[in-house]
């Protein structure tokens, strides 16, 4: 949904942080307003459990800061948007000095909105703040806008294909956590069965120690990065955004088997590329796929929230978990290949499908409906008494839809 605004005189300048790749996905791409991308003391280089907060510099001419999980300490007027914590906490405790501070940020009355990208990201961090005396308050603020993406402008690479062979594309940095040794099995499974199927992956690799969903065992992931030489795989450590959207868009499927993600971008980027997405269902990602619509969802067992249920983050070192995560992979690469199979030679089907992704981006994801919908939601924190508590207008202060289902009754 996109709010409809009249045009005022005069543009608000807003801040934005200039951070990760992650703002650009939850900030107009497209404005009316004047967005600056403003330096922060990223405290995080010095200890990364300070990743939750930063400082502006001083005297910055703005009327509002829209932040994106990290909470700007000391801003008069501020939105901030996050993943799946606010605040993040990063192992501190409750009753840390710093944890407290960025509590009492959001809690003031200068923090006009949480944003979350998700409802999955929503369920999460509510789920933290159960029990602490600041959850209603911090609820009463609490909407969800989903990232947004440029449409792509190159039509249907894949019109008329007859899906005799069908390629499908994995990208992800983290190869464990976003589904790539899942990917590699499917392929291989695939070799197998002489089914006329290819699979692209896109990854620099991460993996172990330094993601957290990984096992730590040494040597666990060596079978899969060997895979990767597989006669019906092709391997890209990394490209340029414009270079896997092009990826995408010649691919019939976009894979993202993942265990564990707040959003999902490249899901989004290749349903505006026209290919639907095989992916769990699970985080987010129910909130984009429609399965048998716009792409597939497979099942991992998830909890209330929609997190992967597995051995706690304290056992990734041990036999147990890596058996679990091996396990798991083996699960989720029978399902997603049982669904690819399902579709060769299904050209009328791949193409409805193709139809429909580009459909959902179009209506839940385009930059040019995100940024009409920011627009209006900064022009409201500017205008609104900062003396006031925040209260949500249900009509204007909407939340994003839940899933894509209602574009296909």
């Amino acid at each position: 949904m996109a709010e409809t605004v009249g045009i005022k005189a005069k543009p608000l300048q807003v801040s934005v942080l200039k951070d990760r790749y992650q703002t650009s996905f939850m900030s107009p791409r497209q404005s009316r307003h004047q967005i600056h991308a403003r330096r922060f003391v990223p405290f995080n280089k010095l200890v990364n459990a300070y990743d939750g907060f930063t400082i502006l510099p001083p005297f910055l001419s703005q009327d509002l800061v829209h932040a994106h999980n990290r909470i700007p300490l000391g801003a008069s007027r501020m939105i901030c948007s996050f993943e799946s914590d606010i605040p993040r906490r990063f192992g501190l405790a409750d009753d840390s000095l710093l944890y407290a501070a960025m509590m009492r940020e959001i809690s003031s009355k200068r923090c006009r909105r949480l944003v979350a990208m998700s409802h999955f990201g929503k369920r999460t961090a509510l789920a933290a703040l159960e029990g602490r005396p600041e959850y209603d308050l911090l609820k009463s603020k609490m909407i969800v806008r989903h990232p947004n993406v440029r449409l792509g402008t190159s039509g249907d690479r894949m019109a008329g294909d007859d899906g005799s062979k069908l390629v499908a594309t994995f990208l992800g940095g983290h190869f464990g956590r976003k589904g790539g040794c899942v990917s590699v099995r499917v392929a291989q499974k695939a070799l197998e069965k002489g089914l006329p199927i290819h699979i692209n992956i896109v990854s620099s690799l991460q993996m172990g120690e330094s993601v957290w969903l990984d096992p730590t065992e040494p040597d666990f992931f060596a079978p899969y990065v060997d895979g990767l030489d597989a006669a019906n795989i092709t391997f890209h450590q990394g490209l340029p955004n414009a270079e896997a959207r092009e990826l995408l868009g010649r691919s019939h499927f976009a894979l993202l088997p993942t265990f564990g993600d707040t959003f999902g971008f490249s899901a989004i980027e290749a349903m505006a590329e026209y290919t639907p997405v095989i992916g769990t269902r699970a985080c987010a990602l129910p909130e984009m796929v429609s399965s048998g619509n716009n792409g597939f969802l497979v099942d991992l067992p998830v909890d209330e929230n929609g997190s992967w249920v597995r051995p706690d983050y304290t056992e990734r070192g041990t036999p147990e978990y890596a058996e679990h995560y091996r396990a798991s992979i083996e699960t989720l690469a029978d399902e997603v290949l049982a669904v690819l199979e399902s579709m060769i030679g299904k050209a009328d089907d791949l193409a409805r499908l193709r139809a429909n992704a580009r459909r959902t981006a179009e209506e839940m994801y385009s930059a040019e409906r995100a940024g009409a919908a920011w627009d209006a939601l900064y022009e409201r924190v500017a205008a609104e008494d900062i003396d006031q508590p925040v209260t949500l207008d249900p009509e204007k202060d909407f939340s994003a839809p839940e899933s894509p289902d209602y574009l296909f009754r």
